[in-house]
């Protein structure tokens, strides 16, 4: 069950809790205090708060749209997994970040095999930019549709074939109700009308008698 969400934001930024393995030349704890279960717990977590984030955004916004993914860590496990996991159950896309250094995010890590354009990531490291290790991807949403669960559209012509059938069984019916008034009143009209005691008893002494 994933966190609840609030809706319609333009612009969502994401600095996802993480390892912090890119900053282990300042905190040498992020290396001694993690093992592959914290890891492992990292990358769920963050998978559950980049779809909550994705979620927040208002994808007819005309000036956003976009969620921002960043950690401070280098490990694929929380990152190029993560981004290409939110583009697996959401319709969205990765765009340039609009970042003008940096190294390209990974395409594929050991069996690994992520979505093509998530070289449009950026990736820092400590010993080549000089600065803390990072990962950054900026994510526009689409629509809100979920992948595999799209709403069934019917199209024009079934959406008129439809109508016309609806009109057809309304009609009908009216006719139906109408014929039956009609019938009713032809009934009514042409039913004998009873005979007045005067006219029994005058029908009655011009039958025949029939002796004994």
């Amino acid at each position: 069950m994933g966190p609840k969400v609030m809706t319609g934001f333009d612009r969502v930024l994401l600095d996802a809790p993480c390892s912090g393995t890119g900053v282990i030349s300042k905190d040498q704890s992020a290396k001694q205090s993690k093992d592959d279960q914290d890891i492992h717990l990292c990358s769920h977590l963050q998978k559950e708060l980049i779809l909550a984030a994705i979620d927040c955004l208002d994808h007819k916004s005309k000036t956003g749209g976009y969620l921002v993914y960043s950690t401070c860590s280098v490990l694929p496990e929380e990152n190029e997994n993560v981004v290409d996991y939110v583009l697996r159950k959401r319709h969205c896309k990765l765009v340039p970040t609009g970042l003008d250094f940096g190294v390209e995010g990974f395409t594929k890590y050991r069996e690994k095999r992520y979505h093509p354009t998530l070289n449009l990531c950026k990736r820092y490291y400590p010993h080549t930019h000089n600065m803390d290790g990072f990962f950054v991807a900026k994510i526009k949403k689409l629509s809100n549709n979920i992948p595999g669960q799209e709403p069934v559209v019917k199209s024009k012509k079934e959406a008129k074939t439809t109508s016309d059938a609806d009109t057809d069984v309304e009609k009908d019916g009216s006719e139906s109700v109408k014929d039956s008034g009609n019938e009713t009143d032809k009934e009514t009209a042409a039913a004998p009308k009873s005979d007045s005691p005067k006219q029994k008893k005058k029908r009655m002494k011009n039958l025949p008698r029939i002796k004994l």
